[in-house]
């Protein structure tokens, strides 16, 4: 047997695998030439962009298998200068999929800019880019500047200014043809490997290469990070002429482990991709061979159904539900997990124009007793409720749920987060403070964790004297060193030190009452305060002194994050408005109502918000409302409403921003996808609240865990805590449709 803190061990058991990996064929797309490079859309998961062997450019509706697009601006180049190559080398989506980079296999280099409507427009262009084929590129940023790296075989390194196509930089060193680029997630530096087998880190500000390695081997090597930036890879071919598919160990500048099954020799360089931050594939031998990332022995190996060349170029969406490989006959297949196989038909069967609309789908929850609509999906600029769907409700058996010792008899939970070092929860239970930690790193459904009160304190009580519970809005932050807590509950606003218990300053006498508080990121003495008579309060906890009063809502204020990456502030109120604050000089900025198809909605409720991991985006959640909105044009970019079984009662994003937990007062919990805002999944009030007793309660409050993406708190009406975290060994929610209710199938 195994030892389970072996790294090799395996995280997937095979009967599942469907769940996980890409493995079943779904769609066929035909081609008049030979697809070369092709990349799925960052956020529309079914779109691929593909460029071939006689410079086609074309963009896919995998779903429908439509072609949406085609279009070659190299033919009347190629009549001209007969020197010019059209073969598209390499081409990349940016990370936001506003641009795209097509690299062809002489001198060109070109960057397009991608509107919602589907049509490309060139951006700009470079003939001589490179003296001979450009073999790479990749987008990066450096001092708010989104970028163009690109290498070649004249043995340079350019970069380029994505807007105006202006050369930035020219890094020179290497004294062989240069295969792959690969930025850092620090954007200050950047690593490139050579034919000759010479790794190099570069730095901007240098323009010199600051380390130098060698590579496993030499020839055409490719370098990729995995999604969350933390491991790098390296596939390519050793001096016998043999694949290898490595991990790179930063810390060692040396190879961390080597995957096995690649031993046979490629004629061709062998393409590899990453999922999830979990999955490797290659395509090599007439095959795609899967490898868990931490297991060096390969996980499966398919064919997808025959047809294949030698070295089939793979590439993964980015939610890795399909696989896009290129197969013979000019052709390219798509492959999908279970998941997958649901978004494509979705899809396809309820968008009008798959090109220009987002799928619509109803999700359904039944119970033993009877059926009852949960929540109606709809895409922008659409409303519609009609059952379009199905979706996977989570059994007992696929999830675990610790309800959190308490030893007082609190009120309702009114407020709940987890530390930012994620060993803690910590709740707000009308006006006392409850906490909760756990002995080892991160909290865990497995282990109990300790109710803390230290000696000789008194619990973290928030003053209520003289307030009317009725109306009180209990409201707390939580500084990003996890030590200091602002809190209050209709009466004077507490700075506690949440280590010791002690509270250490009290102020702001209502009224008017607080009804919201964040901490600035840039400064924790700096708290910005939202009042019920809907002004904003910027204070300075430390000094003891307003810096300043922000009046535009006209009920009181219910939500407030700020940016961390630029001086704004986001606000929302019961008056269904969002504003934004430039916080240089706390002057508001723009400003906007909640709306449905371009109708301000009527319903006034209270309205929170949390801002993607990317800062660019920001989520709002209204009792009917789910809404993801662009930080700076308050424009509305995806939207879900209509749930008929009642209001939301709390949502937010999971630590990776790719998940959407959002509870509703009826009891269930939903899972969406944050990128389209589909649900995919359900929680039944059955399923967690099974050692609760025969009292029935709901969720209030909902938090997710800052690290890992598949666990959250819930805080509910009866004064209980839930953690509620996947049961299978991999971690994560396994979405296997063999679990939908058979009530819900057709």
């Amino acid at each position: 047997m195994s030892n389970v803190s072996d790294p090799d061990q395996t995280h997937i058991l095979l009967p599942t695998v469907h769940n996980y990996l890409p493995m079943t064929l779904a769609q066929t797309l035909n081609f008049s030439s030979s697809p070369i490079s092709m990349n799925f859309h960052p956020t529309k998961h079914t779109l691929l962009l593909v460029g071939t062997s006689i410079g086609d450019i074309t963009l896919w509706d995998v779903s429908s298998g439509k072609r949406l697009l085609a279009k070659n601006y190299m033919k009347s180049k190629v009549s001209v200068d007969k020197e010019l190559c059209a073969s598209v080398k390499r081409i990349l989506w940016s990370p936001d999929g506003t641009f795209f980079g097509v690299a062809y296999s002489k001198h060109v280099l070109q960057v397009y800019s991608y509107s919602e409507s589907n049509d490309i427009y060139l951006q700009w262009e470079w003939i001589y880019a490179h003296m001979g084929g450009i073999n790479d590129l990749a987008f990066s940023s450096y001092e708010n500047q989104l970028l163009l790296i690109t290498c070649g075989d004249d043995k340079k390194i350019k970069v380029w200014d994505v807007d105006t196509g202006n050369k930035q930089f020219t890094f020179r060193g290497h004294n062989a043809p240069v295969s792959s680029v690969c930025p850092t997630s620090s954007n200050q530096h950047f690593f490139s490997v050579s034919v000759d087998g010479k790794i190099k880190a570069w730095e901007y500000k240098t323009f010199v290469a600051q380390s130098n390695f060698e590579a496993p081997g030499i020839g055409h090597t490719k370098m990729a990070y995995s999604a969350d930036n933390k491991r790098l890879f390296l596939c390519g071919t050793d001096e016998g002429r043999k694949t290898f598919l490595v991990e790179w160990s930063q810390c060692k500048d040396s190879v961390r482990r080597t995957y096995h099954g690649l031993q046979a020799s490629s004629s061709s360089a062998v393409q590899f991709d990453i999922a999830n931050n979990q999955f490797l594939a290659a395509g090599h031998d007439h095959k795609i061979k899967f490898w868990d990332m931490d297991n060096v022995e390969p996980l499966i190996t398919i064919d997808a159904e025959g047809g294949l060349p030698e070295t089939p170029s793979i590439c993964f969406n980015r939610k890795g539900t399909l696989l896009a490989v290129v197969a013979n006959e000019n052709r390219i297949k798509i492959l999908a997990t279970n998941y997958g196989i649901g978004l494509l038909q979705t899809t396809n069967k309820h968008s009008a124009d798959a090109s220009r609309e987002i799928s619509e789908t109803v999700r359904k929850y039944t119970d033993t007793k009877d059926a009852e609509d949960v929540a109606v999906l709809v895409s922008p600029g659409v409303n519609v409720k009609e059952k379009v769907g199905k979706f996977l409700e989570i059994k007992n058996t696929q999830c675990q749920s610790l309800r959190l010792h308490n030893p007082v008899e609190p009120d309702e939970i009114s407020r709940l987060i987890y530390t930012n070092k994620g060993d803690a929860v910590l709740a707000l239970a009308s006006n006392v403070h409850l906490l909760w930690r756990w002995l080892g790193d991160e909290a865990t459904t497995k282990v109990q964790p300790s109710f803390t009160q230290p000696q000789d304190a008194l619990p973290m009580i928030n003053d209520v004297d003289g307030i009317n519970h009725e109306v009180a809005v209990p409201c707390f932050a939580l500084s990003k060193n996890d030590s200091y807590l602002v809190s209050a509950s209709g009466g004077m606003i507490s700075l506690f030190n949440t280590l010791t218990f002690q509270n250490l300053v009290t102020f702001m006498p209502p009224p008017p009452a607080a009804t919201c508080i964040a901490f600035q990121p840039q400064d924790n003495n700096i708290v910005a305060i939202g009042k019920h008579d809907s002004t904003i309060i910027i204070f300075n906890c430390q000094r003891q002194k307003v810096l300043a009063k922000l009046e535009g809502h006209t009920k009181r204020v219910t939500g407030l994050a700020f940016c961390k990456t630029k001086n704004v502030l986001i606000s929302s109120g019961a008056d269904t408005q969002v504003f934004a604050w430039n916080f240089e000089r706390w002057k508001k900025w723009k400003s906007t109502f909640l709306q449905v198809g371009g109708k301000k909605l009527e319903s006034l409720s209270d309205t929170h918000i949390q801002f993607h991991q990317d800062q660019l985006h920001f989520l709002a959640v209204h009792k009917n409302f789910l809404g993801i909105y662009e930080a700076d044009t308050l424009n509305c970019v995806k939207w879900a409403q209509g749930f008929l079984s009642g209001p939301i009662s709390s949502a937010t994003f999971s630590a990776d921003c790719q998940i959407v937990y959002t509870s509703f007062q009826n009891g269930m919990i939903v899972i969406f996808d944050a990128l389209e805002l589909i649900p995919f999944c359900q929680i039944s009030p059955n399923t967690y609240l099974h050692s609760f007793g025969s009292h029935f309660s709901y969720p209030l409050v909902i938090a997710a865990h800052p690290k890992k993406s598949a666990q959250f708190a819930i805080g509910l009406s009866s004064g209980e805590v839930c953690v509620i975290e996947p049961s299978n060994p991999t971690g994560q929610w396994d979405f296997d449709d063999s679990k939908v209710p058979d009530s819900l199938v057709e």
